[in-house]
């Protein structure tokens, strides 16, 4: 029977050009003695073994695909007993045969063997503000998000909560029920709102699976399995969301106060937990709520993992300072006086707003609209081949759905007021109004999130 399976897939192989299987059936079906492919792809490289070098010998050609920056398996940093002396033993003579040891990832082998990575620096899955964290933790602020704020189907992206637990010895449990009762209730209160109907959910702890398990029970317990399915709810660790996303996650830091501040520092050599909180952080698309017990600085040190995590999230700025902010991007004198009214008259703008290789001078946003706004200032438009090259970008991005509106530097400076109140009658045919100056300056969006928010906040409690 076996060797009749054998050979059916033998036959199978040479009807079937392309080929997507997990490693373990790789290599359970093909033979590299009898086919071979003409290129192997291995996905989620930085998540196999070693093992996975038994993918490489079946293609002529190889792409591997992964992220050192991400977390790799537990099975692939646990298994270390007796290794090195195996190493020292048996691969004296193997070139970096450190990367033997069975905590290395198929992408770092791949790293050694084929230099020269090409980098995908460009993001989609995430709001810039979720992404932010990550960029800067792991990636030094290379990569390029170009998720469109306004593609947000709720807000605010990133929302700090924090619930009050007893001290205890940091090593005595890996699961906080507080935090736990908590997740469980503000889940079940956001698919009560209708804004959260058709969004997916996820829930990690930072701290083991223990906690990822109470909270999953809960869940079970208070929603109807029909909508556990609907919103695809997924409660685990960082390594079981790599290579996933939902659209609203929620972070357990699962950490109680110690009863003698501050907690001992979170990470290791080897920097396994910069890479869990790598992978936590940028699983979510439109929201990302982080659900802990403990005082930033009274409780953390300032080097620890967990402070950057807080700080990032409660990073909130004084008006005064996001105005300032916001003018300081501005890309010439004449930008930041347009700039400088849309602000006082309560207008959302986004000045030197990116989308894929073309730069918009500012962006006014409203309910459910938004208006590029160009100014046309002598010194970047005064040359035929500059006009003709901004024209050529405006009708692309025309094509996209954009809607531009020109404003000429000679026609503003000679009646700013005049040139103000047309663009005023433009923003007003799209529906686009005033929001308030708090708003208008805040990293938070319209203020319908922030009621939504409260909304979600109330239920839960």
């Amino acid at each position: 029977y076996r060797e009749a399976a054998r050979q059916r897939m033998i036959e199978a192989r040479r009807a079937v050009p392309v080929w997507i299987a997990p490693l373990a059936r790789v290599a359970e079906a093909f033979d590299p003695r009898t086919h071979r492919f003409d290129v192997v792809i291995i996905d989620e490289a930085s998540q196999a073994d070693a093992l996975g070098l038994i993918a490489w010998y079946l293609g002529k050609s190889l792409i591997v695909v992964g992220d050192d920056q991400q977390v790799t398996p537990d099975a692939v940093g646990d298994r270390t007993e007796d290794m090195n002396s195996l190493i020292d033993t048996y691969l004296r003579d193997i070139p970096d045969r450190h990367l033997y040891d069975g905590q290395a990832s198929v992408y770092q082998l791949a790293k050694v063997a084929f230099p020269g990575v090409v980098q995908l620096r460009e993001h989609f899955r995430c709001l810039p503000e979720i992404i932010s964290f990550s960029n800067a933790l792991a990636y030094n602020d290379t990569i390029v998000p170009l998720r469109d704020p306004a593609s947000a189907r709720v807000g605010p992206a990133v929302i700090p909560y924090r619930v009050i637990t007893e001290p205890r010895d940091e090593n005595t449990t890996r699961i906080n029920e507080v935090e736990a009762l908590h997740i469980a209730a503000l889940v079940k209160a956001c698919i009560e709102q209708p804004e959260y109907k058709d969004l997916s959910i996820g829930v990690i702890s930072l701290l083991g699976q223990n906690q990822a398990v109470e909270i999953e029970k809960l869940l079970l317990k208070i929603i109807q399995p029909r909508l556990y399915n609907h919103h695809r709810i997924l409660c685990g660790i960082p390594p079981n969301f790599q290579g996933d996303e939902r659209d609203v996650v929620f972070l357990s830091m699962v950490d109680r106060p110690p009863e003698r501040p501050p907690l001992s520092l979170r990470g290791d050599p080897g920097e396994r937990f910069k890479k869990r909180y790598n992978v936590a952080a940028s699983r979510a698309k439109d929201q990302l709520w982080i659900v802990h017990s403990l005082d930033r600085d009274r409780d953390l040190k300032t080097d620890d993992l967990r402070w950057r995590l807080l700080s990032w999230a409660y990073s909130s700025k004084t008006a005064d300072v996001i105005k300032e902010d916001l003018l300081s991007r501005a890309d010439s004198p004449f930008e930041k006086d347009v700039l400088r009214r849309l602000i006082n008259a309560g207008y959302r703008v986004i000045p030197q707003y990116s989308i894929g290789a073309y730069r918009i001078d500012i962006v006014i946003e409203g309910e459910g609209a938004r208006l590029a706004v160009e100014c046309d200032g002598a010194a970047y438009h005064s040359t035929p081949e500059q006009i003709q090259a901004d024209l050529d970008r405006q009708a692309q991005l025309e094509r996209m759905g954009w809607q531009f509106h020109r404003i000429g530097g000679s026609e503003f400076y000679r009646n700013p007021d005049a040139s103000f109140r047309r663009l005023v009658a433009r923003l007003d045919e799209l529906g686009i109004r005033p929001l308030g100056q708090d708003h208008a300056v805040s990293d938070q969006g319209p203020g319908r999130w922030s009621e939504l928010c409260e909304r979600v906040r109330r239920r839960a409690n």
